[in-house]
């Protein structure tokens, strides 16, 4: 876990809060550079930032990290404004701290973040699998375009030729066309 603030009293402060809740080692950062710096360098299980624009603008930080490391950020601030949730949101902050949260109210958030990050975790992996299923939609079709165009047979013919060897030689339907497109392109 790693904690920014130019606040020696709240790092200190949320230091002794997860002794006490357990479990939890926290590296410190002052500046909201070296949290990134350090967060690319070897990505912590999570980040709170304390939020104070002028000396440590944690939005910015959760912005910075978001496409090239995934961090679940606790964001604590004194005032919570509607823009600034707005805008914490937008940035991907996990959960919201009080600048000086209680126990059982860090608790929750750290909760809050690691469902977060579990619920992040799988919609990743249905998009890399939504993904997968449409390239091997496009290499399927593509097969069977080239198939249909090479044997001048059906649609609903190539495709159930392509069923049939699949099974037979019991490979996906995309590694087949794969093999058809890498075959037919080495003939003509």
């Amino acid at each position: 876990m790693l904690i920014c603030s130019p606040d020696p009293v709240f790092r200190d402060h949320l230091t002794r809060l997860l002794a006490a809740i357990g479990g939890y080692r926290a590296a410190v950062s002052v500046s909201p550079a070296a949290a990134l710096q350090s967060a690319l360098e070897q990505p912590p299980d999570l980040l709170i930032c304390s939020h104070e624009p002028a000396l440590c603008d944690g939005i910015t930080l959760t912005t910075s990290l978001r496409g090239k490391v995934w961090v679940p950020v606790l964001l604590a601030a004194k005032n919570w404004t509607p823009e600034l949730v707005k805008a914490a949101v937008t940035a991907g902050v996990a959960a919201f701290l009080a600048s000086f949260p209680t126990e059982p109210e860090l608790a929750h958030a750290l909760i809050e973040a690691r469902i977060r990050l579990e619920h992040e975790d799988l919609l990743r992996t249905k998009l890399r699998e939504s993904e997968q299923r449409l390239a091997d939609r496009k290499v399927i079709e593509k097969a069977k375009g080239l198939l249909m165009e090479q044997e001048r047979i059906s649609e609903d013919a190539a495709f159930k030729l392509m069923r049939s060897q699949s099974m037979t030689r019991r490979v996906s339907m995309a590694q087949l066309a794969e093999e058809l497109l890498i075959s037919m392109s080495n003939q003509g």
